[in-house]
């Protein structure tokens, strides 16, 4: 039998996993799964390849300046951009608020008409994200597993 105090902590703490996880978006546009890549731009697909590390904690995606959105677990962000050099970064936020946001920055596509998947993971001893390149199969294969970000309203 659960006693009110003890009740009272698992609310709570039932809580505190559902405030870490907060709210997955994306905020620029997303291309329809099956139309092509416009000759002048890059498809790129990201999206978390783990789920044990920080798996309630959420990716912060840019293109450059431009956040494009955050994801989960489960979620994956896809946007077309401009050919050419770019730099992407990721923010993986820290685990509760004494814990600080750690980022990690990667080379965007550059060739234009291609598309690109990417792969992020969490390094358990300092929860750095780490961005990987994924060939075409894998980068699928991944995409498949995972449910497109909401459109952020």
């Amino acid at each position: 039998m659960l006693t009110l105090p003890r009740t009272i902590a698992l609310a709570a703490s039932a809580l505190a996993l559902v405030a870490c996880a907060g709210d997955t978006y994306q905020r620029v546009s997303s291309p329809p799964p099956s139309s092509a890549v416009p000759p002048d731009a890059c498809r790129v697909y990201i999206a978390r390849k783990d789920v044990t590390a920080g798996s309630l904690r959420n990716v912060r995606v840019f293109d450059g300046d431009t956040e494009i959105g955050v994801i989960g677990e489960d979620e994956y962000l896809c946007w077309d951009r401009s050919a050419g050099r770019g730099t992407g970064r990721v923010v993986f936020e820290g685990l509760d608020y004494r814990t600080q946001s750690v980022e990690n920055l990667f080379d965007l596509p550059r060739e234009a008409g291609t598309t690109t998947w990417f792969g992020i993971s969490v390094r358990r001893e300092d929860r750095k994200p780490v961005i990987e390149s994924l060939g075409s199969v894998d980068g699928r294969a991944l995409i498949e597993k995972r449910r497109p970000a909401a459109k952020k309203k």
